[in-house]
């Protein structure tokens, strides 16, 4: 339910009392929901001896996205945890990046994909929670996961319920492409030198870029024509499927698209811009699982010259 960019996620209690968990600004990205499946839920941090515990039953994840990169991890997560602790919730387990295992404790994780869920490996939170029973096989439980970058806060939430699915309060719509902030592009290039065009959008295994406007390249468009003397590589990347070769080749007609879309729809000077791709061989997350390789097929932009 998002109702003037204030989102209420409903967080069963239990099997017939839902719980208003607020996230102000949020708004929910993705919702995936299983009557009976299992999924990974750790109590403790990333072990090479010994594996996450493995929990059944009726399964609902979720991602919220919030606008601006200005929250740190911690400002995410306390009122979530303090909202659920107050509704008679338990914590399990908690902990932060480095000390939760970093990478390996991260794709242990059962998570939605890019972009509704972005894990910066560096900076993230796991916090598991439970409800207290008298018989601990009825527990509700409920893991949350939260990373952020430059433009936004992502929090992914995972609720595992023994028996059924609570009733909802409305069916999940997906919300319209608009993942870049107005505002936080040009701070982001400005400020890291690089930036992740998120919202673009290519057909399975196609060079062409997709029908309609983007706000990613709006918002780059703008700031390049604010900025004449600066210039930008537009950069393709793919994930690890397939040749080198062939990879590289996909990966520059990609970022030829771009900076030709740029040029044509966009009115952006032709000489502010260069294209080129690099195939798989600058991955930002592991291509052995689907998110992963998800998060390795990207257009990104770096600044050059000013």
């Amino acid at each position: 339910m998002i109702r003037n960019a204030f989102f209420v996620l409903l967080i069963a209690t239990t099997p017939a009392v839902a719980l208003d968990l607020s996230v102000p600004g949020g708004v929910e990205t993705s919702r995936e929901v299983s009557p009976a499946t299992s999924v990974r839920l750790p109590t403790s941090a990333w072990s090479r001896d010994t594996g996450p515990p493995v929990v059944e039953g009726a399964i609902r994840k979720r991602t919220v996205r919030i606008g601006g990169g200005g929250q740190t991890t911690l400002q995410l997560l306390a009122p979530l945890r303090q909202e659920l602790l107050d509704a008679g919730y338990t914590e399990v387990f908690s902990c932060q990046a480095l000390t939760c295992g970093g990478f390996d404790f991260r794709f242990q994780l059962d998570l939605l994909g890019e972009p509704d869920m972005h894990v910066d490996l560096g900076d993230f939170r796991y916090l598991l929670m439970q409800t207290e029973q008298e018989d601990p096989q009825s527990a509700n439980q409920i893991s949350l996961v939260v990373s952020r970058d430059a433009q936004a806060g992502y929090i992914h939430i995972t609720e595992v319920f023994p028996k059924s699915l609570p009733p909802t309060d409305a069916p999940f719509v997906r919300p319209a492409q608009t993942t870049s902030v107005p505002g936080t592009l040009p701070s982001t290039l400005e400020n890291a030198g690089h930036v992740i065009l998120d919202d673009l959008d290519f057909g399975s295994g196609a060079s062409d870029l997709g029908t309609g406007r983007f706000q990613s390249l709006n918002d780059l468009a703008m700031w390049l024509g604010a900025n004449p003397t600066i210039t930008v590589a537009i950069v393709g990347h793919t994930d690890a499927v397939g040749s080198l070769a062939g990879n590289t080749a996909l990966s520059k007609r990609r970022a030829e698209s771009v900076r030709a879309r740029l040029v044509e729809d966009y009115g952006v000077a032709p000489q502010q811009m260069q294209a080129d791709g690099v195939g798989y061989l600058a991955p930002i997350a592991s291509n052995l699982t689907e998110e992963g390789r998800s998060a390795n097929r990207r257009v990104e932009v770096i600044v050059l010259t000013d």
